[in-house]
């Protein structure tokens, strides 16, 4: 009997123990195996954090470099530094940390900021010491804009050049950075290097590039915009469209075209009503690739959706939006495609181009969204063409049977909605005919 006591009161005692050891230990001890981190528990920074997905609960073990190749799928890892700031003990406060910071009368003296000083060094010290010891000469994006246009001025033009060539393609590599392009209207680059080989240069290849430059140059900026608005860029380039028969030549044409008159509609009016529309329209017609043609008509479809937006933008308008709007009014660009019959011209181009467009979807797409745009406005002839509506089903049949053929999933999508775009179109515009012609066949039954 007294053993027994004897041996329930020893039970006891450790039970006692263990609860009290368990209760009182709040500084978590780090294994190489994953621990839970008990509630209120204090753990020290340097160790692997993760929050178990599947318990929820907290788990920590000692960092080795094996870790970042471990499979963590039911574990979501936690940025160390948080964890360590949460729990450890010995970590300083916010407030601690503040009374480290010097106050607002905290100054240095001249020979401490001397001193600074001369631990740093200039951009110019530096370029000087890479060009000294390394034979490098480092320069801003700036100065070799300013390099290529004093190197262009001091070339002997009269002949074709091939430093020419390289220096226009240079260029325009740069000037895709609106500062690049910006310093380069500022040094005068659109008079000095782009406008005399648009207007006065004999060799196609280097007129090719001064308009991919100068298409770089404007490109989403205003302000090269304007500069070159105000230089009768717009003319000039209406001149070689009318002149050109080079597929190279009028695409790079085309793109500057675009680049100077998207959303400025200013230059949009001085542009287009200067027989810029039937300049445009004329490509159509020339002997060119279907490309340069669909980019044309990619042009105007622009156009026309620029303006619808600003319309759009009239149901809450600002003081800006309505100069904006009076703007695009000037323009009118649906009046002008109507005088110079963009409509019937273009059922000419898609009957004569269809053969090609049946080789390349690209084109196809375009053609569906430019149409989507234009629909409305040339309703009355695009319906009565019969023309017209058997190409576009040509094109849908055509894309139809490639979507049959194709294997690889994201082009099947791409032709999927192809059709359905056709298939949209052939709805839309021809929709009212073949009402008429059910009622036609219901009254004759």
């Amino acid at each position: 009997m007294m053993k027994s006591d004897l041996f329930v009161l020893l039970c006891f005692c450790l039970t006692l123990s263990i609860t009290f050891c368990t209760e009182d230990n709040d500084t978590f001890v780090p294994t190489r195996e994953w621990q839970k981190i008990k509630e209120g528990q204090k753990v020290p920074p340097g160790l692997h954090y993760r929050i178990n997905l599947e318990t929820g609960e907290k788990e920590a073990k000692i960092l080795e470099e094996t870790d970042e190749s471990e499979n963590q799928k039911s574990s979501l890892t936690i940025v160390e530094d948080e964890v360590a700031k949460e729990n450890a003990s010995d970590s300083p406060t916010l407030e601690d940390a503040l009374k480290n910071i010097p106050g607002d009368s905290f100054q240095y003296t001249p020979e401490q900021i001397k001193d600074i000083k001369s631990k740093f060094r200039t951009y110019e010290d530096i370029k000087h010491e890479l060009k000294d010891e390394l034979n490098m000469d480092v320069k801003t994006d700036a100065e070799i804009v300013t390099g290529f246009i004093k190197k262009y001025e001091g070339l002997k033009k009269g002949t074709v050049n091939p430093e020419v060539i390289k220096i226009l393609e240079e260029l325009e590599y740069l000037v895709h950075q609106i500062d690049n392009a910006n310093n380069f209207v500022d040094q005068n680059g659109i008079e000095k290097i782009i406008i005399p080989n648009i207007v006065n240069q004999t060799n196609s290849i280097i007129r090719t590039k001064a308009l991919m430059l100068l298409g770089a140059v404007i490109h989403n900026n205003p302000r090269a915009q304007i500069s070159a608005f105000e230089r009768n860029v717009g003319e000039h380039l209406t001149r070689l469209l009318a002149s050109s028969k080079l597929g190279d030549e009028l695409s790079a044409a085309i793109y500057a075209t675009g680049s100077l008159i998207r959303k400025f509609p200013l230059a949009q009016k001085e542009s287009l009503t200067k027989r810029g529309i039937s300049v445009l329209l004329d490509i159509w017609t020339k002997h060119v690739d279907l490309k340069v043609k669909i980019k044309v008509l990619t042009l105007i479809a622009d156009l026309v959706r620029e303006s619808h937006d600003v319309a759009l933008q009239q149901n809450e308008p600002s003081e800006k939006d309505e100069e904006k709007f009076r703007q695009y009014q000037r323009v009118h660009i649906e009046k002008l495609l109507d005088e110079y019959e963009f409509c019937p011209r273009f059922e000419q181009l898609m009957a004569s181009s269809k053969a090609d467009l049946t080789k390349c979807t690209d084109s196809m797409e375009k053609v569906i969204h430019s149409m989507q745009l234009t629909k409305d406005m040339c309703f009355d002839t695009w319906s009565q063409s019969p023309d017209l509506r058997h190409v576009i089903l040509v094109l849908k049949n055509r894309v139809t049977w490639l979507s049959s053929m194709e294997r690889d999933p994201e082009n099947f999508e791409f032709l999927i909605e192809l059709e359905s775009g056709f298939h949209r179109l052939q709805h839309e515009i021809y929709i009212q005919e073949d009402s008429e012609s059910d009622m036609s066949r219901k009254e004759e039954l």
